[in-house]
């Protein structure tokens, strides 16, 4: 016997029915595509169908005839979707280059500087040293050797190298500002050191040769003159 129309939508949705109560738990899933939801009961099989991921339930209005498709589905992750939204949403920071040219500008040269000096730490002192030695040095050929390996022609003596850059009060003082002293034996200028930060100072003066010292010590204290900063800016 022919199974009517009417006759075919029950048994069809029985068997939807039938599966949903078994397969269902199982798992969950979105059906891919929807066609031609014309009815109510055609919409729930069409729903029990794409619940199950077995495909979607069609009617033909058009032939009078009734089928359906089977769509794969792939399943996501619960959590992919959130995960592509996150990663395109963060904002990496970009890098500033404007402040970090001018951070640089300001402090990377004057530790140039004392990176430079230290690389003659103990090397003994003499008065007059010649300038082209390094085995040697007196306080003024010290600093026109660490000078000339950055670039900078320094004068030979310390009263020559204080007409040199820009004059800075002892409050402004910077890494590798240059420091002029006045000696009792000797009227005006007769010492020149390195400013090295925290009130320390980079020099070449008798025993021990080059050294810190602190500047709030003894005759360093007492004999300050005056202080100026030469870099590749202030000396053009």
């Amino acid at each position: 016997m022919k199974l009517t129309i009417k006759w075919k939508k029950v048994v069809v949705a029985s068997v939807a029915l039938l599966l949903s109560t078994s397969i269902l738990p199982l798992g969950h899933a979105d059906a891919a595509s929807k066609t031609l939801n014309s009815s109510q009961p055609y919409s729930l099989i069409e729903s029990l169908f794409g619940k199950m991921g077995l495909g979607t339930f069609l009617n033909s209005k058009n032939t009078g005839t009734t089928k359906y498709s089977v769509t794969p589905v792939n399943a996501q992750p619960a959590d992919s979707t959130a995960q592509q939204s996150n990663s395109s949403d963060q904002v990496v920071p970009k890098p500033n280059h404007q402040q970090a040219a001018g951070e640089e500008t300001n402090t990377s040269w004057g530790d140039k500087i004392i990176a430079t000096g230290e690389k003659y730490m103990g090397t003994p002192y003499k008065f007059g040293a010649p300038t082209t030695t390094t085995k040697v040095f007196d306080c003024s050929s010290f600093v026109k050797r660490v000078f000339a390996e950055n670039g900078i022609d320094l004068p030979r003596t310390s009263r020559q190298q204080a007409e040199v850059g820009q004059e800075v009060s002892r409050s402004e003082l910077q890494k590798g500002d240059l420091v002029f002293f006045k000696i009792s034996s000797r009227p005006g200028i007769g010492h020149v050191g390195i400013y090295a930060g925290n009130g320390k100072l980079l020099h070449t003066w008798g025993p021990g040769g080059v050294r810190y010292d602190d500047m709030s010590d003894g005759w360093l204290d007492r004999g300050f003159v005056k202080a100026t900063r030469v870099t590749p800016d202030t000396v053009k």
